[in-house]
């Protein structure tokens, strides 16, 4: 299976070649020294999970966000890196960090840390065969994102998988963010997306696809729309997508009969908590918690700078290393029928401010159920694509980038 590369993954690949710790657990077993993950993130929940499979557990976590310092990440404490160095010098340091990879390598190997490993090294050590599949299941999107889906799955040779598909139902939202990744505030009018016609071009797009790996339920605010469990629950039934996240600023708690749906194995909530504008993180997590509901809480340090709209003017040479080392570049988003590499691509489209360039997207509504052409058509998109023109509007969402502060407000215009 040819797995589209990420600018994260080039950066494991390249540490992992220039490295001898490639067998982790054979490292970990012959030494009583505490093992540390640095990054209380997604990656690092993964790699908790990874760990407690080979009945392994850490002794905390490390983060330089000093924000995720002041609370418990999953049960466990996350130290400031003067701890790290201070109190575990002799630790085993996983990196569960994404763009940061390079960036937290260099600060371990700086700080004289040499027992430096990441998820990779982890997930290698997990003997696919002989462990039950409930044990990977809540995992299962991550493996798939790095390459060992096929060590657990008997996999057809013309699969076609998406590794991770955006699902916008609304440009509704209760924030109104300045630097808005999905350009928001630039609709001139808000509205929630037709439920049918989402469901229409979902439905087109699974009759192609044997697997999705990540889907992404969002906004504007998702809960401003009262038919997400309704889309939620299509989504499930399926049976084809491996896990489904759904994203909320933490500003609305919705019903309990509108969140049950959510009470799945394969469905997780993410708050994204910007202080005290997430006005009701705490009563939500609650209620998530009571209904026994997975989710977690995502507190934002930066945003990344993505520029105006003005053209670049750069050559398909610098759009093609652009779009290799952006971020969004596997954020493939649906909306409105149309299919698109990035949100920039999209919502640019949609509001105006980005150009409508016809070899960007999919017009998933063009194309008739069952139709033979469009599985191609998806090949093609996800697995050849080498840049979309959105890029020239765009500083790219990448490891250099400039950083921002999140959710800064509109004031009155």
């Amino acid at each position: 299976m040819t797995m589209p590369s990420t600018t994260w993954m080039g950066l494991v690949l390249k540490f992992l070649a220039t490295t001898d710790s490639m067998n982790f657990l054979k490292k970990t077993a012959a030494n009583s020294s505490p093992i540390v993950i640095f990054g209380a993130s997604v990656i690092g929940k993964i790699i908790l999970d990874s760990l407690e499979i080979l009945n392994v557990q850490p002794a905390c976590f490390c983060d330089n966000d000093i924000q995720k310092q002041r609370d418990l990440f999953n049960g466990y404490e996350v130290i400031p890196f003067e701890k790290l160095c201070a109190d575990y010098s002799d630790a085993f340091i996983i990196i569960a960090a994404g763009r940061y990879f390079d960036e937290i390598q260099r600060q371990l190997l700086n700080a004289g840390f040499e027992n430096i490993f990441c998820d990779i090294d982890v997930l290698s050590c997990i003997n696919f065969k002989k462990t039950e599949y409930s044990k990977l299941q809540k995992i299962t999107w991550h493996l798939a994102k790095s390459g060992k889906l096929s060590e657990i799955l008997d996999l057809p040779g013309d699969s076609l998988h998406i590794p991770r598909l955006n699902v916008v139902l609304t440009s509704r939202c209760t924030l109104r963010c300045e630097h808005c990744s999905s350009l928001i505030p630039h609709y001139k009018k808000q509205y929630d997306f037709d439920t049918l016609s989402i469901i229409a071009s979902l439905d087109k797009i699974f009759t192609c696809t044997n697997l999705i790996y990540h889907v992404e339920l969002l906004g504007g605010e998702l809960f401003l729309d009262k038919d997400f469990p309704r889309i939620a629950e299509h989504l499930i039934n399926t049976g084809k997508i491996l896990h489904i996240d759904v994203i909320t600023n933490g500003t609305i708690v919705p019903p309990d009969s509108m969140l049950e749906i959510l009470k799945h194995d394969n469905v997780g909530v993410v708050i994204d908590d910007y202080g005290e504008l997430s006005k009701k993180t705490e009563t939500l997590s609650n209620s998530l918690q009571r209904l026994g509901i997975d989710f977690r809480v995502n507190k934002h340090w930066a945003w990344a700078d993505l520029g105006g709209f003005d053209s670049r003017n750069l050559s398909e040479k610098q759009l093609a290393k652009m779009f290799a080392r952006c971020n969004f570049n596997s954020c493939t988003e649906l909306l409105d029928g149309k299919l698109h590499r990035c949100p920039r691509s999209s919502h640019g489209t949609e509001t105006g401010l980005v150009p409508e360039y016809s070899e960007d997207f999919i017009d998933i509504n063009k194309f008739s159920p069952n139709n033979k052409s469009l599985k191609e058509k998806l090949r093609s998109f996800f697995y050849d694509k080498k840049f979309i023109r959105a890029c020239n509007h765009c500083n790219g969402n990448t490891s250099d980038s400039l950083t921002l502060t999140p959710a800064e407000q509109q004031t009155q215009r």
